[in-house]
């Protein structure tokens, strides 16, 4: 699996090969991300095309809203095994600045295709993107025709009747209930004893 640190270093290492590309901040890699992942994949192999996620060096509220972020679940070495294990081919992570976080949606997937000419753009099913947020998967659907790609909306992976979420595993995490965090991130996590989320 390469590792890119933009969306910029895409072409010369894939060769201007065409892409499924997963989007997400991933900060768990639990079982609706890995949904996700194994989408991608199967689409990428289909289609003979490169399977990539595409994420960031820090969650987005780290930098919009430091008090709010949350901390993270897995460190970068385990979410990208996690990722190489899912079978992707390449891992693209995406500095996170005020820059980036301030273009409008329209313009972060135009900036993407540009850089990654992709034919699949996979995302959840409450995916957001661009400036606060604003975009959305039916403003992916709507911009896929114009721009060239087929926009995959993935649905949640459901246990209990409730979506996976990160959320859902701090949650957890945070009354002391381990075997209940990892049965939905469907992997181990490493987390001190006595840390809070």
């Amino acid at each position: 699996m390469i590792i890119l640190n933009s969306m910029g270093e895409y072409a010369s290492a894939f060769r201007g090969r065409r892409c499924a590309v997963a989007l997400g901040t991933f900060d768990g890699v639990h079982r609706g991300h890995a949904a996700l992942i194994h989408r991608t994949v199967d689409l990428a192999r289909g289609n003979g095309l490169c399977a990539v996620a595409l994420t960031f060096d820090r969650h987005p509220l780290a930098l919009t809203r430091p008090v709010d972020a949350p901390k993270p679940l897995l460190n970068e070495d385990e979410k990208l095994a996690l990722f190489e294990r899912l079978g992707l081919d390449g891992v693209i992570v995406e500095p996170f600045t005020r820059e980036f976080a301030a273009q409008t949606p329209q313009r972060y997937i135009r900036s993407l295709c540009e850089a990654l000419t992709p034919d699949f753009i996979v995302v959840g099913f409450n995916h957001r993107f661009g400036y606060r947020g604003e975009g959305d998967a039916g403003l992916l659907v709507s911009l896929a025709g114009e721009l060239g790609f087929t926009a995959v909306v993935v649905d949640p992976v459901c246990v209990g009747g409730e979506p996976v979420s990160s959320t859902r595993i701090r949650a957890l995490i945070e009354k002391g209930d381990r075997s209940g965090a990892e049965a939905l991130a469907g992997h181990e996590l490493h987390i001190p004893s006595g840390r809070t989320m």
